[in-house]
C-alpha cells in the first residue's frame, strides 16, 4: 500500500505535502518518493527510489513551489521480492505524453499488462525497466486518461470512463496544468481523508497525514466509489461507478483491539505490516463481524480495511495499553527504511 498527501491553497507547498506523507509513510509507503506540483502554468515534478528523507537529499524536493500538488510515498510487495524495480523511474507521480496531466496511485491493478499492451505502441512509458522487462502497473492510467481528454471528455467524465477498465485496488489522484488548483480523486475503496479550509482543501490517505495542520479544517471521510473534485475551501463529490456496490462494513474496534492484544501477547513486538497480513489471514474479518471467505472476497474485489486498523492502534495507544516506535530496516534496497513495530506497555 501507499501513502498520498494533495494541496490546493497557500500554504508553503513542500514542507507541508512532506511532513503530511512523512506522517504516513512508516505505515505503508517510503520504498519511493515522488511530489508534482503546478508552478507557473508547468508542472515540476521531484522523485526518486527511497523514503522521504533520503529523497529530500538526493532531489531538490524541498524547492518546489506553487498552490496545488500532489505527493506520494510507495509501498511495492513486488520489490520486496526483487529491489531491480525499485528505480526512480517507477516512483510516483507520472506525467502524460503532453506534459499537462499528473497523477499518483494507491491500490494494484491485477490488468495491467493488458492496457499496457493497447497504449505501449502510442505512449511513452517511463517506468519502464528493461532489468526486469516490466512497468509501475499504475503508469497505465495516466496515458489513459489524457486519451479520454484528448477525446473531448472532461476530467470527470475521464476518470469515469478509465475506472470501468480498472481490475483491483485503486485510488486516483491528478492535477493538471488546465486547472491548475483543482485536485481530482477517484476512489474505489481505497484509504481517502479530505480537509476543507478557508481558501484551501487538502488529502491525505490517512487522518494522520492532517496531525500538525488540523486546526481550521473540516476532516472527514468521503463516501467509496466517489469522483472527488478539491478547489479552494470546497469540495464536490458524486458517485464514480453506479454499477459498484460499495459494502456495508463497520469494524468492531475493541473485537480488532482485542486480537491485537492477544497477538502481542504471543511475541515482545510486531511490526506494522507482519500485523497487518497476519489479521487478514485472521482477525480482521471477525472485526467485522462476516466469515473469512466474504472478507478475502472483499480483498480481490479492492476494499480497503487500512484506516480503521490504524484508528484502532490509536486508540490503544491513547489507553496505554501498547507502545510504538519507528524501527529502520532494510527494503527494497534502502537501508534504513522506517516501519512502525508494536509492543505491550
Amino acid at each position: 500500500m501507499c501513502m498520498l498527501t494533495a494541496y490546493v491553497g497557500d500554504r508553503p507547498i513542500a514542507p507541508l505535502m512532506l511532513r503530511a506523507t512523512q506522517l504516513q509513510e512508516p505505515f505503508g509507503g517510503a520504498h519511493a518518493t515522488g511530489m508534482a506540483v503546478i508552478d507557473g502554468g508547468s508542472i515540476r515534478i521531484e522523485k526518486d527510489f527511497g523514503h522521504i528523507s533520503r529523497v529530500m537529499s538526493t532531489t531538490e524536493i524541498e524547492t518546489l513551489k506553487g498552490t496545488t500538488g500532489i505527493a506520494h510515498t510507495r509501498y511495492s510487495g513486488k520489490l520486496m521480492r526483487d529491489p531491480r524495480h525499485n528505480t526512480k523511474e517507477k516512483a510516483h507521480p507520472y506525467i502524460d505524453d503532453t506534459g499537462k496531466i499528473v497523477l499518483m496511485h494507491n491500490g494494484d491493478f491485477n490488468n495491467y499488462q493488458e492496457l499496457w499492451d493497447e497504449l505501449k505502441s502510442s505512449h511513452t512509458f517511463r517506468s519502464y525497466s528493461e532489468d526486469v522487462d516490466d512497468i509501475t502497473d499504475s503508469e497505465v492510467t495516466v496515458h489513459m486518461l489524457s486519451d479520454r481528454l484528448a477525446e473531448g471528455m472532461t476530467m470527470e467524465e475521464g476518470l469515469r470512463n478509465i475506472a470501468r477498465r480498472l481490475n483491483g485496488t485503486f485510488l486516483l489522484c491528478v492535477i493538471t496544468v488546465d486547472q491548475p488548483e483543482t485536485v481530482w480523486i477517484a476512489n474505489w475503496h481505497q484509504r481517502c481523508v479530505v480537509g476543507v479550509g478557508e481558501d484551501e482543501a487538502m488529502f491525505c490517505s490517512s487522518h494522520i497525514g492532517f496531525h500538525e495542520v488540523e486546526d481550521g479544517f473540516r476532516i472527514f471521510e468521503p463516501p467509496k466509489n466517489s469522483i472527488i473534485k478539491l478547489t479552494r475551501g470546497k469540495v464536490e463529490i458524486s458517485p464514480m461507478d453506479p454499477e459498484r456496490v460499495v459494502p456495508n462494513l463497520e469494524v468492531d474496534k475493541c473485537e480488532l483491539g482485542g486480537r491485537i492484544l492477544d497477538m502481542l501477547k504471543k511475541g515482545t513486538e510486531l511490526d506494522y505490516k507482519v500485523m497487518e497480513r497476519a489479521l487478514n489471514k485472521d482477525g480482521m474479518a471477525q472485526a467485522l463481524g462476516i466469515g473469512q471467505e466474504r472478507y478475502r472476497e472483499y480483498m480481490r474485489e479492492g476494499v480497503s480495511i487500512v484506516n480503521p486498523l490504524i484508528q484502532t492502534l490509536e486508540m490503544l495507544l491513547r489507553k496505554g495499553y501498547i507502545e510504538e516506535r519507528i524501527d529502520m530496516r532494510a527494503e527494497g534496497g534502502v537501508e534504513d527504511t522506517p516501519r512502525y513495530s508494536y509492543s505491550l506497555a
